[in-house]
């Protein structure tokens, strides 16, 4: 959960970011219903807002958009990229299906960045055949489907 407010928190898997998506909308719905409901002055007209409803939909914005990324970050790190690709879910068009391409759709394409990555886990060990002499000779005649002598 501390990945919502750390973006340098850790490892962070496909299914626990779209939780996480889930939670940051259903907070921001949350967030402005309650604004709407609570702070609004109904004798004022529609187009106008109390300084109340101001803040709160400004730190409603603020939070979301921490939390998102925040989260991004996270699951980009884990994916092997950079905190830089984070920009590129601002393009207008292409933002957004990068963003759940990147971290909600693809595995971990790269190792995980992080300072147990290379200490914790070493290097896969080379197989290497066993020399001619230690492997048994075959049989040069077919035996198959027939009963042994």
């Amino acid at each position: 959960m501390a990945f919502l407010f750390n973006p340098f928190e850790g490892q962070m898997t496909r299914l626990q970011w779209w939780l996480a998506q889930l939670g940051i909308f259903a907070a921001a719905f949350a967030g402005l219903f309650l604004t709407a409901f609570l702070l609004s002055d109904r004798s004022e007209p529609v187009s106008t807002r109390t300084s109340g409803e101001t803040w709160a939909l400004t730190g409603i914005l603020l939070s979301v958009l921490f939390a998102n990324f925040s989260t991004c970050l996270n699951r980009l790190r884990d994916s092997g990229r950079s905190g830089f690709w984070y920009l590129t879910f601002l393009l207008p068009t292409a933002g957004t299906g990068l963003m759940i391409y990147f971290c909600g759709i693809e595995r971990n394409r790269g190792t995980i960045l992080g300072p147990s990555a290379d200490t914790d886990n070493p290097p896969p060990q080379t197989y290497a055949p066993p020399p001619r002499a230690q492997i048994p000779q075959q049989r040069s005649r077919r035996t198959f489907g027939r009963r042994q002598a």
